[in-house]
């Protein structure tokens, strides 16, 4: 998520472990444009694409999931670990 900025940052943490990444893509919010590192122009895919939409859905379910981890540690650190 986030375009050419995030593809190169996930990129470099790849590198950084001196790891292999896989298939690698970004995606722009506004224009939704995909980005690879196999081109250096990004894919423009009609609104209505299969391709598209699962893109999207699994950058939706990633907010998602950032999200409720952000607030369950702000929850834990507001209310104390329970186990203490």
């Amino acid at each position: 998520d986030g375009g050419k900025g995030q593809l190169s940052a996930a990129m470099q943490a790849f590198h950084q472990f001196e790891q292999q990444p896989p298939l690698v893509i970004s995606i722009a919010k506004k224009e939704e444009l995909l980005y690879t590192t196999t081109s250096d122009k990004p894919i423009k895919l009609g609104r209505t694409n299969e391709g598209l939409k699962l893109v999207q859905a699994i950058r939706d379910e990633a907010h998602r999931f950032a999200q409720h981890y952000h607030h369950f540690l702000r929850n834990k650190k507001l209310l104390g670990d329970q186990n203490d």
